[in-house]
Order: C-alpha cells, then sequence, then structure tokens
C-alpha cells in the first residue's frame, strides 16, 4: 500500500494564502486561455505567408502581438502572486516548526545533531516554499495549458490527435517512474549533506579541542570521507536525470513522427487541410514546453518531498515533559525575586540550604 505522502499536510499553510493563489490563478485562467488563440493565429500566418498576402499578414501580426501583450501580463501576475504566497507559506511552515523545536525537551537536543537542525530549518525550508511556487505557477499553468492545446487538436482533427498520443501512456509511465526514483536518491542525497553540515558544525564550534589533541588529520580524514558520500549520492541523482532526458526525448521525436505520418495522410483523405495542419503544428510545439515543465516539475517535487518528510518528521517528536490540564499557570513576570523556606542537600542529613527566605526587588542587587 502506498504511504500518504507528507505533502497533504502543507495544506494549512497554503490555505492561509488562498486569496493571493485565487488572483493568481485568474491570472493563469487568462494565460492558458490565450494558448490556442495563438496557435490558431500562427496556423493563419503560415497560410498567408504562403500565399504571399504581405498587407493582411501584418494586420493578424500586429493582433498577434497585442494578444502577446495580453498573455505576458497575465504570466507576470501569476509569477509575481504565486512567489508571494509561496513565500509566506514558507515563512509561517519555518515559525511553526522551530516553536515546536523550542517546546521539545533538552534531552532531544543532546541526542541530535546541531547540523542536521540547522539544515532543516533553512535549505529543507527553502526547498519546500520553491515547490509550493511551482505547483502554482509552472505545474498548474502547464497542466491547464496541455490540457487546452489538446482539447483544441481534437477539435482540428480527433483521429491525428488519437494517433499521435498512443505513446503518451508510456512516456508518463517513464516519467512516473523516474520520480520515484529521484525521490530515493533525494533521500539519501539530503541525509548525506545533513551529515556533513552537522560534522562541520560539530568541528568549527570546537576547534580549540581538534588543535589541543593535534586531531587535524583526523578531522579531514572525516570531512574527506563524509564528503565523498555526499558526492556520490548527489552522482546517482544526476545520472538518473542525464539518463531521463534522452529517453524521455525519444519519445517525443517518436511523436513528432507521427504527427507528420498520419498529419500526411489526413491531408490525402481530404479531412485536414494544410492550414488546419499548420495550426496542428503550432499547438503540438505549443505543447513541448509545458510537456517539459511538467516533467521537470515532477522531478522537483520528488526531490523535495524527501525535505518535506525530514520537517514534518520533527513534528512527530513530542516534549517528554508536558503541561498537565490543570496545571497553575505562570504569573506575569515583573522581575521581583523571592524564595521562602528553601531547602536543598546533595545528601540526606547535610543540607546546603535550610529554611533560606529572601526577596530581591526589580533592579535590586544584594550583597
Amino acid at each position: 500500500m502506498a504511504r500518504r505522502s507528507n505533502y497533504l499536510n502543507l495544506q494549512p499553510y497554503i490555505q492561509q494564502q488562498w486569496r493571493t493563489i485565487v488572483y493568481a490563478l485568474l491570472c493563469t485562467l487568462v494565460f492558458t486561455a490565450f494558448w490556442p488563440i495563438l496557435a490558431w493565429l500562427a496556423g493563419r500566418m503560415f497560410t498567408l505567408l504562403v500565399n504571399g498576402e504581405v498587407r493582411a499578414l501584418a494586420q493578424i501580426g500586429a493582433v498577434t502581438m497585442f494578444g502577446f501583450v495580453i498573455h505576458k501580463t497575465a504570466q507576470y501576475g501569476q509569477d509575481s502572486l504565486m512567489s508571494k504566497a509561496a513565500l509566506e507559506a514558507a515563512l509561517q511552515l519555518r515559525i511553526h516548526i522551530y516553536s515546536h523545536l523550542q517546546r521539545l525537551s533538552l534531552a532531544y537536543f543532546e541526542k541530535s545533531q546541531t547540523g542536521d537542525l540547522v539544515y532543516r530549518l533553512t535549505e529543507d525550508v527553502d526547498r519546500i516554499g520553491e515547490v509550493i511556487k511551482k505547483l502554482f505557477q509552472d505545474f498548474v499553468p502547464s497542466m491547464l495549458q496541455v490540457l487546452v492545446i489538446l482539447v483544441y487538436m481534437l477539435w482540428l482533427n480527433w483521429q491525428l490527435t488519437i494517433a499521435t498520443f498512443i505513446l503518451v501512456p508510456a512516456l508518463a509511465f517513464l516519467v512516473g517512474w523516474f520520480g520515484e526514483q529521484m525521490l530515493k536518491y533525494s533521500h539519501r542525497s539530503q541525509d548525506r549533506i545533513s551529515d556533513l553540515s552537522s560534522q562541520l558544525t560539530e568541528v568549527f564550534s570546537g576547534i580549540r579541542l581538534v588543535r589541543a589533541f593535534a586531531a587535524e588529520d583526523y578531522a579531514i580524514a572525516r570531512f574527506t570521507e563524509e564528503s565523498e558520500r555526499n558526492r556520490s549520492a548527489r552522482y546517482k541523482a544526476a545520472w538518473l536525470l542525464a539518463v531521463q532526458y534522452p529517453v524521455v526525448g525519444f519519445l517525443y521525436a517518436l511523436i513528432v513522427l507521427c504527427i507528420f505520418l498520419v498529419g500526411s495522410w489526413q491531408i490525402a483523405v481530404e479531412n485536414l487541410t494544410g492550414e488546419a495542419f499548420g495550426s496542428y503544428m503550432a499547438a503540438a510545439l505549443l505543447l513541448i514546453d509545458p510537456v517539459t515543465h511538467t516533467t521537470e516539475n515532477y522531478n522537483l517535487f520528488k526531490e523535495a518531498e524527501a525535505s518535506v518528510d525530514r520537517i514534518f518528521e520533527l513534528f512527530g517528536i513530542q516534549p517528554a515533559v508536558r503541561e498537565q490540564a490543570n496545571a497553575i499557570a505562570l504569573p506575569a513576570v515583573t522581575g521581583k525575586v523571592e524564595y521562602r523556606q528553601v531547602s536543598f542537600s546533595y545528601q540526606i542529613g547535610e543540607p546546603i540550604l535550610k529554611q533560606l527566605s529572601l526577596m530581591a526587588m526589580p533592579g535590586e542587587k544584594l550583597p
């Protein structure tokens, strides 16, 4: 059974930014709606270009440029608003996890690595913020763009579209498989860089002891070993990406070849005109960018899922000491210190303090 993704735990932080996200999605809808319009204009311009109708071509070109202005203005609104929402969500997550850590017992900090906690609160949270931004700024628009262009392509010629996308399930399977492998390698890589950060914090904070015991060579050997582990983990992730892009690119080439073969057949049987095929090719070319972005974003989501797991792992750690439901609330601190009949001893029968009572008012110094 597939485990529940910790991405779902980000929902409360995203919901707090719902107003900004709604405005950004409205810009996204405008941005997406213009893609089939631009594809149709491209096909029309191609026909006018072939026929040598310069005046009409200039008029359509002016309309196309006006459409581009609206298109890019909507893109600006989408990107700027989603950056604002993502950064705010990451800020709230960082404050929340920091507040949670402040409530944990000292025993937890004695066992944990300082460098690891620092890495989680900085790099891991920043990576989560980047994923939230990519989700709404890039992934959602790309998926909408793919959907809108596919509908337009089906409207132009459904036979050509269905024949072209026979290979899409294979493409989706490969992207999913590569994403799962990327998640595994990202977990290893982030654990290694976290261990490396912890080691650096340990060595630099205790550099006097390292020098006092002439342990420089030992510290260098440990650092070299940990750095090699980090390099190996990162290389495996990079190698996986290096394999993925040629494989996916090969499928893209097969899809383009199918478009030309089936398109020529549809033109031959007069189910498709040359102008419509030009619009179809423009739409197919417009698909390359969002499909590429979707693949890259899926890889990014899988890489960042390791960071999400590491952050919410901290939320699962509970304080060793919990306040009772009927605990006495601490009154407002005024600065006054008072002891009433305090006794203390290290050994039974040998008190160090016996019935000590004293009071120090705010600002008062005792002799």
